[in-house]
């Protein structure tokens, strides 16, 4: 059984490693580095990392899972989908919990489209010919009518 628990500082390499971006990125290294020590990274897996997310508050001051990354040998086993219902659960229900993709992840849009969320809107420009989709869950509290 897969569990979810907060990453700690002997997990860096292990999440560099499943990381491609992060294998040869020296920013997404230190912003891996910054949500283990900020305490906004959570992991996946019985042992060695097989997926890690960072949920954090840079976007307006609300909740935002700013990274979901699973290690190409765990995917479609649902350490995605773990990983995000733990976000739902620590967020308070009044609180909308926001999240982005690449319009050409479509297993990613598949999943928030499962859990709850909805599509809010769009940034171009960010990676070149592949808008970033903007992805919203109201508040367990309340809903748009």
């Amino acid at each position: 059984m897969v569990s979810v628990r907060p990453a700690a500082t002997d997990d860096l390499a292990a999440l560099i490693t499943l990381d491609a971006i992060a294998a040869r990125d020296a920013v997404k290294r230190a912003d891996i580095a910054d949500w283990i020590a900020q305490g906004q990274c959570h992991v996946a897996g019985d042992g060695t990392p097989v997926g890690y997310l960072a949920l954090t508050r840079s976007f307006f001051r609300s909740p935002f899972i700013e990274m979901l990354q699973v290690a190409t040998s765990a995917r479609r086993q649902g350490i995605g989908r773990l990983l995000i219902e733990h976000c739902i659960a620590l967020t308070a229900p009044s609180e909308k919990l926001w999240t982005s993709t690449n319009q050409s992840n479509t297993p990613m849009q598949a999943l928030l489209a499962q859990l709850g969320f909805v599509r809010a809107g769009v940034f171009e420009h960010l990676d070149p010919g592949d808008p970033e989709l903007i992805y919203l869950r109201w508040p367990r509290a309340r809903a748009p009518a």
